[in-house]
């Protein structure tokens, strides 16, 4: 990697999270629609056929098709394709409560507190926007920024994540060689010995990410489960992972799902809400997906049907149609339906056992964009 490996003693920190709004306004950017060649690997959109595919269906009945343009089942049981551009992904910021819709050629549309700065035109795989700007990944694995300070030469880039890392904002890359690396634009003066803005985590990864308050956790290609705290490492054969401060879940490749007691925070800093005694079960599958906000574990079957539930175990009924993505943060849950527009949810409480049931969140995502 072009960076420089540095070696830093990260601490785990045990602060209270506070409740964040959504209050805030939509940030758009077009760009991409107008940009030459085609949308590119539409990752999280129903692939349907080809446009002009002569496949039967069912009237009424909407998919998004390879070119990431929505179809709709005519009366007479044909595809026919308009000219809405379906939504790739939606990224949510657990840090403040923003999310962000990027579409297949490469646009995007935020909702949420922006403090200014603009990205470059340019088509993007995905953009969040957090408490320092819009953050964005390219289609060609460049990650750009608004404002947040970023190293330079940074290799080709498969995925990301910007939130909070140990009270500063982080941004948490999956290169596209597997190593994986956690970015901190700023260092606090309360905490000096963290002197490094640059930590890379030793070996490889086919899934890596953080969440707030500095958690890191990743899959293996052996299929274990790795958290950066503790540097525990769970065995197994799993594909995703999933995890806040009181919880963490592992994707197996037959589509089950494990939850286990984190060793990241759980029980330090005052936390003594976490999973269990019971831990969240998930029966039927199998299951393509998974997700964690602050008091729920969310999961994608094979068919695109949502279920979520409570760290404790409870149901969380959300009746929110058929998905092909999902991501969660704080207190937000938000997806791609299989037709191509995005949808959020939030939950009230953060206390085990006071966690409520999912709601719609107002303004909804604008289903004609």
């Amino acid at each position: 990697m072009a960076l420089e490996r540095r070696a830093a003693r990260l601490v785990a920190a045990g602060a209270t999270m506070l409740a964040m709004g959504c209050s805030g306004k939509w940030t758009t950017h077009d760009d991409g629609a107008e940009m030459a060649g085609g949308a590119g690997g539409s990752e999280g959109t129903a692939q349907g056929g080809d446009p002009e595919s002569a496949e039967a269906c069912t009237a009424g009945e909407v998919r998004c098709n390879a070119s990431g343009l929505r179809e709709t089942c005519t009366s007479d049981g044909a595809w026919s394709v308009s000219d809405f551009v379906c939504a790739r992904n939606v990224a949510v910021d657990d840090d403040v409560g923003s999310y962000c819709v990027t579409k297949t050629d490469g646009s995007y549309r935020c909702w949420g507190v922006d403090p200014g700065g603009t990205l470059p035109a340019e088509r993007y795989r995905r953009v969040q926007l957090t408490r320092q700007g819009l953050i964005g990944l390219t289609e060609d694995g460049r990650l750009l920024a608004a404002s947040t300070v970023l190293p330079d030469g940074l290799p080709p880039v498969a995925s990301f994540r910007a939130t909070n890392m140990w009270g500063d904002q982080g941004v948490c890359p999956l290169f596209v060689d597997g190593s994986f690396a956690v970015l901190l634009d700023r260092i606090e003066e309360s905490l000096p010995e963290l002197t490094d803005t640059v930590m890379e985590v030793e070996g490889s990864f086919t899934q890596a990410l953080c969440a707030w308050e500095g958690l890191v956790a990743g899959v293996r290609p052996d299929g274990s489960l790795w958290q950066f705290h503790g540097m525990e490492t769970i065995p197994g054969e799993f594909t995703q992972v999933a995890f806040s401060n009181r919880i963490f879940c592992g994707l197996t490749k037959a589509g089950g799902i494990q939850c286990f007691e984190p060793t990241i925070t759980c029980g330090s800093g005052g936390i003594t809400n976490c999973a269990g005694p019971e831990y969240p079960e998930f029966s039927g599958g199998p299951y393509r997906s998974i997700t964690a906000t602050g008091g729920a574990v969310c999961a994608l079957d094979a068919e695109g049907a949502l279920t979520c539930r409570r760290y404790d175990g409870a149901d969380m009924p959300i009746d929110a149609g058929r998905f092909t993505f999902i991501e969660g943060g704080y207190d937000l849950l938000c997806g791609v339906r299989t037709d191509g527009s995005g949808a959020c949810f939030h939950h009230g409480g953060w206390n085990l056992g006071e966690v409520g049931p999912f709601v719609p969140v107002e303004p909804a995502l604008d289903p004609g964009w």
